[in-house]
């Protein structure tokens, strides 16, 4: 289950890229094209090749004055969304912000498709009734420990059929292709 949240997770970060992104002022053109050889001016890369936090982290870093500044940027409901975000993060143990920032990374490595079906996914699963959640997690993790011949028995049983609805069990059909087995 803990993978399970710590991709969501994951996914819940990329909102605040964009975000990050809309709140640094906007730069030249020529100037980031003349930084490409440097680093990226995107802000993805420190000086000395170290790569950049992942956005939460940014903001977490950022003094209280300029989170506010950039917060009152925002539409108010995203703004709630932001902070909420950012207080689930700053209350996660540092080994567990640490793995956060690995899959973030790997994650913005993925082909921009991936991406985008990754999204779709965890919007599909946070959009579930909040009884069901946890029903549709527990069969994810389950299926994902399983090899994939007996994955596949399992969601071509009649008991998964009759457990979960079309949707849910299409949601968990992709969710196991897309993010494949633990093993």
């Amino acid at each position: 289950m803990r993978h399970f949240l710590l991709i969501a997770g994951l996914c819940a970060l990329l909102p605040a890229r964009a975000v990050c992104a809309e709140e640094r002022p906007a730069a030249p053109k020529a100037p980031k094209a003349a930084a490409k050889g440097k680093g990226k001016a995107n802000g993805e890369a420190k000086p000395g090749g170290k790569e950049a936090p992942a956005p939460l982290e940014r903001w977490n870093r950022m003094t209280p004055e300029e989170r506010r500044e950039a917060l009152a940027k925002l539409p108010p409901e995203r703004r709630r969304e932001l902070q909420q975000k950012l207080q689930q993060y700053r209350n996660l143990p540092p080994e567990q912000r640490e793995q956060l920032g690995e899959r973030y990374k790997a994650f913005s490595q993925l082909p921009p498709e991936q991406q985008n079906r990754a999204r779709d996914l965890f919007r599909q699963f946070n959009s579930l009734p909040e009884d069901r959640r946890p029903v549709v997690k527990q069969e994810y993790e389950q299926l994902r420990s399983m090899p994939e011949s007996e994955r596949n028995e399992r969601m071509n049983s009649e008991a998964f059929r009759n457990r979960y609805t079309p949707s849910e069990q299409q949601m968990l059909r992709d969710l196991s292709q897309t993010f494949g087995s633990s093993r």
